[in-house]
C-alpha cells in the first residue's frame, strides 16, 4: 500500500524546512505567475514591488526565470552583483528593493544551457544560500510554464499567496486555467488575477467567463504601459504622481488580500 504523508505533517516539515534557509526571516512569499510566456510576469513583480515598498513594508524579488531573467532591467540595475562571503550570497538592493537574478551572475551575452534537473538542483542550492535578511514579502517572479522550477518552488517555498497575470486573450487564459488547476491541488491560496494589457484587446468575454467560473476575483489591471518603448526602467515609469496613485491602489488591494487570508 502507497504511504502518503498527512497534509498537517507535510506543512511541519516545510515549515522547519524554511527555519534553516535564507527565507526563515521572509513574514510572507507571494509568487507571481502564469501559465502562458509573454503576459508581463516580471513587469507585474516589479510593479508589485515597488507598490509593497512605497507602501512601507521590507520587499524582496527572487528572479526564478532563470532561462530568461530580466528583472534587473526593470528596476534599472546595471553592473551590480551580489555579494558572496563565506559561502553565503546577499542580494543587490535597487530602490531599496532586495534582488537576486542569474542575469546579475552572468553576461547577458553568455548563453543559459539548462536541464530541468539542474534549474531545480540550482534552486534548492539558492534558497540554502541567498541570505535575505528580514523581509515582510519575498516577490516570487516565475518563469512561464508549470515545469521543473513551477513545481520545486511550490515544493521549497508553499507560498502564502499566488497571483495569476493573463491578459484578456484567449491562449493566456487556456494556460492559466492548467496552473490554477495545479495550485487547488496543492492548496496554494490565490491572491486573484492581474489583467494585464488590460486596454489593448476589445472582446473581454472569455475574460470575464473565466473569473465567473474560476470563482477568482480581479486584484488589479494594468493598461499597455507606452512609455515602456522609450526605457524599460519601471522606476521612471512609475515617477509621475498618477502612476504613484496607481501603486498606493495596488498595494490596498493585495494587502487587504494577504491579511485576510494569513
Amino acid at each position: 500500500m502507497e504511504e502518503k504523508t498527512c497534509p498537517s505533517a507535510e506543512k511541519f516539515f516545510k515549515k522547519e524546512f524554511k527555519k534553516h534557509t535564507g527565507i526563515k526571516d521572509v513574514r510572507f512569499t507571494l509568487a507571481v505567475g502564469s501559465g502562458k510566456g509573454g503576459v508581463g510576469k516580471t513587469t507585474i513583480s516589479a510593479i508589485l514591488a515597488l507598490a509593497l515598498k512605497k507602501a512601507g513594508y521590507l520587499v524582496g524579488i527572487f528572479d526564478l526565470d532563470f532561462y530568461g531573467p530580466n528583472i534587473n532591467l526593470v528596476l534599472g540595475i546595471e553592473k551590480k552583483k551580489p555579494f558572496i562571503e563565506f559561502g553565503k550570497i546577499k542580494p543587490v538592493s535597487s530602490y531599496n528593493i532586495k534582488i537576486i537574478s542569474l542575469a546579475l551572475m552572468i553576461s547577458e551575452k553568455e548563453p543559459i544551457f539548462m536541464r530541468g534537473l539542474m534549474a531545480s538542483k540550482l534552486l534548492q542550492e539558492l534558497i540554502q544560500k541567498v541570505e535575505w535578511g528580514p523581509l515582510d514579502f519575498l516577490i516570487l517572479d516565475l518563469p512561464p510554464g508549470t515545469g521543473d522550477i513551477f513545481l520545486t518552488m511550490l515544493d521549497l517555498f508553499n507560498p502564502e499567496g499566488f497571483i495569476l497575470v493573463t491578459t484578456p486573450h484567449k491562449l493566456a487564459i487556456s494556460d492559466a486555467k492548467r496552473t490554477l488547476a495545479i495550485l487547488k491541488e496543492n492548496n496554494i491560496p490565490v491572491l486573484g488575477v492581474v489583467k494585464n494589457m488590460s486596454d489593448f484587446f476589445e472582446d473581454e468575454t472569455s475574460f470575464q467567463e473565466f473569473l465567473s467560473k474560476q470563482r477568482l476575483s480581479l486584484l488589479f489591471e494594468i493598461p499597455v504601459l507606452k512609455e515602456l518603448s522609450k526605457t524599460e526602467n519601471l522606476i521612471e515609469v512609475f515617477n509621475s504622481s498618477k502612476k504613484q496613485k496607481i501603486l498606493e491602489d495596488i498595494a490596498e488591494r493585495v494587502l487587504e488580500k494577504v491579511f485576510r487570508i494569513h
